[in-house]
């Protein structure tokens, strides 16, 4: 949850506001079909266009994906 302040002249009314922050259990490289774990080394090296999120290793596997040698996923 995230506090905004917004001020209505002297009354300040406290919104709040639901934040959504979608975190993958694993990354895959779309150009390699290599997946990998989020804290992996090799995450940092793909580009952003080539970035794939999977909810689950089954769901990389399925997709056609092979776990990162170094990470181990």
């Amino acid at each position: 949850m995230v506090r905004r302040a917004i001020r209505f002249g002297l009354v300040a009314l406290m919104v709040l506001t639901a934040v959504t922050v979608y975190a993958a259990a694993y990354i895959g490289n779309s150009d390699s079909r290599c997946f990998h774990r989020p804290g992996c080394r090799s995450v940092r090296d793909i580009r952003a266009d080539h970035r794939v999120r999977f909810s689950s290793r089954k769901e990389a596997v399925d997709r056609g994906y092979v776990p990162c040698r170094r990470c181990k996923p």
